[in-house]
């Protein structure tokens, strides 16, 4: 159980219980649908580029870690996650659930849109839900850390694996939500809803605020930033009714009373847009750097945690049963597995949906395009060509002059072969 001591600078003034939490949270989303819809979706022309990406964000070299047609459940999916998930894994029996009936009728509308013929929606909360065993993949990001105690939560995810399956889970990094948190509690404050929401009360005093802000400094720039965002950002930014948040410290120990165990870092979007994407620092000084990669893994993150405060990468991981019997993987030995494999680069095609003027999806009229395309860098196109001839990646490197300290390997892996920069499929 998180204590809370662990938990004093989170927005937890409506915990109850896990059932009045989720009927609060299913108003709050339902008011306030989160996401927004996006502009354009896409989709590559190879039903199983999602799957391959995935395993290799994972360090799985073979593709076997998540199987073909896995069963996944998308936990607490909102308006657009489940359905991106069916649309990006067409060979997949999809799960998508939430608390909030605004949300799922969105998603059902998008799914329609692509013609997903994969995907089930259910209107049901995690903590009330009973699966065991069933699901290959999980994905549950931005939702443990909205409920009365995450780690129940955390558990039904948990009891949901199959033995060898993954969860790839994202909770808010405390160090990117303490200004959040505070102006939330004192929105509540100002509203006197402490003891009981009202939504539409709270949204006008957080919209006078961002209008007229009676302060400066760090919580002014966080004002700034929403001035002008969807009413759905302005809402999940600064009204959420219950916010957690951790470190990596008290991630990995809630992980760990899960009977779960952190496997790898999630490469994202969000972390690729801010450019804070990895866990692992450079020192200029030679005896801080051999002390650092030395550490195990965790404690490495942990570091650069505290190092990088607020500019750390999200609390975005991939998550296994500590009973898996896939033995877990430091991330020393998925770049030493990563040098002896060898690769080909990524040649598929991707064509886009456009949101029309109606709010439906349509797939755009344009050809598709080659995907992902060759890389900015001049040293990593000339990796891609190395490789390409049929060499291992250590060869390659190697006759390039690049140094295969771990720091370089695992930066090179991050930037050629992980769903965020797809440039190279391993040949199993």
């Amino acid at each position: 159980m998180t204590t809370m001591a662990d938990r004093i600078d989170d927005n937890l003034s409506l915990i109850s219980s896990s059932e009045a939490v989720d009927q609060i949270n299913g108003s709050f989303y339902s008011r306030f649908p989160f996401p927004w819809r996006p502009k354009s979706l896409d989709c590559t022309s190879d039903p199983d580029f999602a799957r391959v990406m995935c395993n290799q964000n994972l360090g799985d070299w073979t593709h076997h870690r998540v199987p073909a047609n896995p069963h996944i459940w998308v936990a607490g999916c909102g308006t657009n996650q489940a359905a991106i998930t069916a649309l990006h894994f067409p060979n997949a029996a999809v799960l998508g659930s939430d608390v909030s009936t605004s949300s799922l009728e969105l998603c059902a509308s998008t799914a329609r849109d692509l013609g997903s013929t994969n995907l089930e929606l259910r209107n049901e909360s995690i903590n009330q839900a009973g699966y065991r065993g069933q699901f290959d993949y999980i994905i549950c990001t931005g939702v443990i850390h909205h409920n009365a105690d995450p780690e129940v939560t955390l558990t039904k995810l948990a009891n949901a694996l199959k033995p060898a399956g993954v969860l790839e889970l994202m909770v808010y990094n405390r160090y990117h939500r303490i200004l959040t948190s505070a102006f939330q509690r004192g929105v509540r404050l100002l509203a006197g809803t402490e003891g009981r929401p009202d939504f539409q009360k709270e949204l006008s005093i957080t919209r006078s605020l961002l209008d007229s802000y009676p302060g400066e400094g760090l919580m002014q720039v966080l004002v700034n930033q929403h001035k002008h965002a969807p009413e759905a950002q302005i809402a999940d930014s600064l009204m959420q009714p219950v916010e957690n948040s951790y470190t990596i410290e008290t991630l990995e120990d809630m992980v760990a009373r899960c009977g779960l165990e952190l496997v790898a870092p999630s490469p994202n979007a969000w972390d690729t847009g801010t450019r804070n994407t990895t866990w692992n620092l450079r020192f200029s000084q030679d005896d801080i750097q051999r002390s650092y990669d030395a550490f195990p893994d965790s404690r490495r993150w942990q570091i650069t945690n505290l190092l990088l405060c607020e500019n750390s990468p999200m609390l975005w991981f991939y998550v296994q049963r500590t009973d898996s019997p896939v033995k877990k993987r430091t991330e020393q030995e998925i770049c030493e597995a990563f040098l002896e494999t060898r690769f080909r680069s990524n040649a598929v095609t991707r064509h886009s949906y456009m949101l029309n003027a109606d709010n439906r999806f349509t797939q755009a009229s344009s050809p598709a395009l080659p995907y992902p395309g060759i890389p900015i860098k001049p040293e990593l196109r000339k990796i891609i060509e190395k490789v390409n001839s049929g060499i291992t990646m250590n060869r390659a490197l190697a006759s390039l002059g690049i140094a295969r300290d771990f720091a370089t390997v695992n930066s090179l892996r991050f930037r050629l072969t992980t769903s965020v920069s797809p440039f190279l499929r391993a040949i199993p």
